[in-house]
């Protein structure tokens, strides 16, 4: 008797074999679905002299006794392990002017976990920091609003589309899901060109169905039968931010008005002085600093009540006003008192001469525009 019981513990000790067999699931430790039942046991073959024994086969709880078991299986079931990403989109700044409303950064945010999920999305400006290499020096104004691409609805994937995009939060995105979001906000009238505003995009996870109302709470203490949340992303904290910047490029224009005195009735042109009956002519040089074009520029001036408006000083003794652009040939209008009566954009009203030309003027980045006119003394 001794003897045969030394010779099952060699055998079993030398013999057992652990292996999954019937109702094994075989899959990755990261990425097997939330909520998926894993399902196995373990069997054991020995041989007691030289004679087969029946194979005995694990129960959730173990059994020690050789040839006894129950053929259950050991289960359990797989976690919620929630982890997401959110990127931007683009890569570069968007570029913005003074008073533009509706300017959009576009981000992806990505559902990197194991089960289907919602999220609840906010944005915020930043104070500080670079983005881009670039330091943010101002904000656009809040409240930041946050839309979910819609494109199923009829829009253009990836581009915002205000008729459709209308959610500020991601109902359900399933696991590998992903989906672009924006955020959309106006540019100051105030702000100019050189600024930079960084904005950054959060998203927190939540119950999926709850259009990111009731956030996810991991679950405390130690594992449950049920489906536990784990939050498995970075900061352990369900939540992932990222940060785009709209750059301010803007027109920026500087004026200057300066005086000649043309001729004087007693010396004419040769070394000529500012007294009655001379004329003078102004030229008012407007330059643009800035890196984008100034358009539709308009011009008044009032003069002084000891003058009098000069006309037909240009083009021959046919215009009133000199227009020139950089190097551009110059353009002529005749400045009528009262109504524009021929529609070329310049007339007088009173002292105050108004030059908007129907060939608009505008004044791109580094150039100047000048406007020349002359008065006589009273």
């Amino acid at each position: 008797m001794i003897s045969v019981i030394r010779q099952m513990k060699t055998v079993l000790g030398a013999a057992v074999l652990l292996s999954s067999l019937a109702h094994v699931q075989v899959a990755s430790a990261v990425g097997t679905d939330a909520g998926v039942t894993v399902s196995n046991r373990a069997t054991v073959n020995y041989t007691v002299g030289t004679v087969a024994q029946a194979p005995i086969e694990s129960s959730p709880t173990g059994n020690s006794n050789p040839g006894v078991g129950n053929g259950a299986n050991t289960t359990f079931v797989v976690d919620n392990r929630i982890n997401l990403n959110v990127t931007e989109l683009s890569g570069n700044a968007t570029v913005v002017s003074p008073g533009q409303t509706g300017v959009v950064t576009a981000f992806t945010v990505s559902n990197t976990g194991n089960a289907t999920q919602g999220y609840q999305l906010s944005a915020s400006n930043l104070v500080g920091g670079a983005v881009f290499g670039n330091t943010d020096n101002a904000d656009v104004s809040i409240p930041l609003l946050v839309f979910v691409d819609n494109p199923g609805a009829g829009g253009t994937a990836g581009v915002y589309d205000a008729a459709f995009d209308t959610a500020a939060n991601v109902d359900t995105l399933a696991e590998d899901g992903s989906v672009v979001v924006f955020i959309v906000a106006n540019v100051p009238l105030t702000a100019t060109n050189g600024q930079f505003s960084n904005v950054r995009l959060q998203a927190r996870a939540a119950v999926p169905g709850t259009n990111g109302a009731t956030l996810e709470a991991e679950t405390a203490g130690a594992d449950t039968a049920g489906i536990d949340i784990v939050f498995g992303d970075t900061g352990r904290d369900a939540t992932a931010t990222a940060d785009d910047q709209y750059s301010v490029q803007s027109a920026a224009l500087t004026i200057t008005k300066a005086s000649t005195v043309i001729s004087d009735p007693f010396n004419g042109t040769t070394d000529q002085k500012a007294i009655t009956g001379a004329v003078i002519e102004y030229v008012v040089s407007i330059a643009n600093t800035g890196t984008v074009s100034a358009g539709s520029i308009q011009l008044s001036d009032t003069l002084d009540a000891t003058l009098t408006f000069a006309t037909g000083q240009y083009n021959g003794g046919l215009a009133d006003v000199e227009i020139q652009v950089g190097a551009a040939p110059a353009t002529y209008c005749v400045a009528e008192s009262g109504a524009d009566s021929n529609g070329d954009g310049c007339n007088r009203a009173g002292q105050t001469l108004n030059v908007n030309p129907t060939a608009s003027i505008t004044v791109a980045a580094t150039q100047t525009a000048t406007v020349r006119f002359r008065a006589t003394i009273n």
